[in-house]
């Protein structure tokens, strides 16, 4: 039996086998858009403007500043440490030299 164009039963590539659940092209909620629309994008935020580097002499400036007191913050730390050793060791200090002198 030959096959005709006109068959009902035979879809053809230009039509959809089940149009009820073809959707029209761009519907609302459609999660495949026409290739041709454009997707509406959220606006993006401005950038923020980049303020200009400082001055190398201000750069310079804070940068020595904080090096300085840095090195004051250490050597306190230093100090007290020594302290704190010379006041735990001060009592064996003088137990030695007391037990290495002889009276008299």
């Amino acid at each position: 039996m030959p096959l005709h164009r006109d068959d009902a039963g035979i879809p053809t590539l230009t039509e959809r086998a089940e149009p009820a659940l073809a959707p029209a092209a761009g519907a609302a909620g459609d999660p495949f858009p026409v290739l041709t629309e454009q997707v509406s994008a959220a606006p993006r935020p401005a950038p923020e403007p980049v303020a200009p580097p400082p001055d190398a002499s201000v750069l310079a400036a804070r940068l020595q500043a904080e090096v300085e007191a840095l090195m004051q913050q250490a050597l306190a730390d230093a100090v007290e440490q020594i302290q704190a050793r010379m006041d735990a060791e001060l009592p064996a200090i003088v137990a030695r030299v007391m037990q290495g002198t002889r009276r008299g």
